[in-house]
């Protein structure tokens, strides 16, 4: 946590698991909670986006005094006020007695046509934003756009915070940073065990007509499944490692299972260890390797592993 001023989360539970660690740094919701949960949020000390001035009034009729940054959106299309909103917005908060405006932020737009002249006239909305709200006295104490790409690329975004993501996970993002900074990645090996092994033989009927199958080979399963954040389809490059060789995967995957095809690896036992990332022996997973087999980017394998699936930190 060196270096860190507070946290950002979407959810209650994240913002419950900080605090349960002792941390009491302050920690802002993103747009996600709802004011149901004011009771709650009150309790934990937190800090609650708003968008709108009916999202400000139904947060302060949830709590007896309210924390906010407020959201701008400019050009993200997604939640915030729009340019030609925020400026009331940003009155009407600072009038109530009862609301402690902390600061406004934006997110910049990730759509596929972004250029990075696009992210340079929203940094521009947002900056018109701070100039107009300064000239006003409404100016919030803490402006917040930059992102893991704006802290690698565009220094000049820093303002008062920047609100990295990818970052903290080891992932640039980007292939032009300009600042330079040694990452390593959070995510350094999935495995589960072979909870499963057999040969197949002729009592079991026809084998399936799914690619893959075929009589007298040997099949795994894997203690991993779709419910803790595989891929639904396998795609038939997927594979994982096994006593230092590949493995292929077999469809389809199941809520809790997975099969694999252990007819090239003989002395595979029930308990072994399995590897969907990492290394083992002189063969490895690649982050972007597991990526590409669960048609996904290196973020997208964080989000899909499930919170029930237990982590070890080193």
């Amino acid at each position: 946590m060196e270096g860190v001023d507070g946290f950002a989360v979407s959810t209650l539970p994240d913002a419950i698991s900080i605090r349960n660690a002792g941390i009491e740094l302050p920690i802002l919701l993103y747009p996600g909670v709802l004011p149901a949960s004011g009771k709650t949020i009150e309790k934990l000390d937190l800090t609650v986006t708003v968008s709108s001035r009916d999202e400000l009034a139904s947060w302060r009729r949830a709590m007896r005094r309210t924390r906010i940054f407020i959201k701008a959106d400019v050009g993200f299309f997604r939640s915030g006020a729009t340019p030609g909103e925020i400026s009331n917005l940003l009155a009407d908060a600072n009038a109530c007695l009862d609301v402690d405006v902390q600061g406004i932020y934006a997110h910049l737009s990730e759509f596929p046509s972004t250029t990075p002249s696009n992210s340079t006239e929203q940094f521009a909305r947002f900056m018109d934003i701070l100039v107009k709200a300064e000239a006003a006295g409404t100016r919030p104490p803490i402006a917040m756009i930059s992102s893991t790409d704006g802290v690698l690329r565009n220094p000049e975004m820093d303002l008062d915070a920047v609100d990295p993501g990818a970052l903290f996970f080891g992932i640039a993002g980007t292939e032009e940073p300009t600042r330079q900074l040694i990452l390593k990645s959070a995510l350094k090996a999935i495995s589960t065990s072979l909870v499963s092994v057999k040969r197949v033989d002729n009592s079991l009927g026809s084998m399936p007509d799914v690619p893959g199958f075929r009589p007298g080979m040997t099949i795994g399963v894997l203690g991993m499944g779709w419910g803790d954040g595989l891929p639904r389809q396998v795609p038939a490059q997927a594979a994982v490692l096994i006593n230092g060789r590949r493995a292929p995967l077999l469809p389809p995957v199941h809520l809790e299972h997975t099969r694999v095809d252990l007819t090239d690896i003989p002395d595979a036992r029930f308990g072994d260890r399995v590897i969907l990332l990492g290394q083992q022996a002189d063969q490895e997973i690649t982050l972007q390797e597991l990526a590409d087999q669960w048609s996904t980017d290196v973020v997208g394998l964080y989000g899909q592993l499930r919170d029930h699936v237990p982590r070890i930190y080193v």
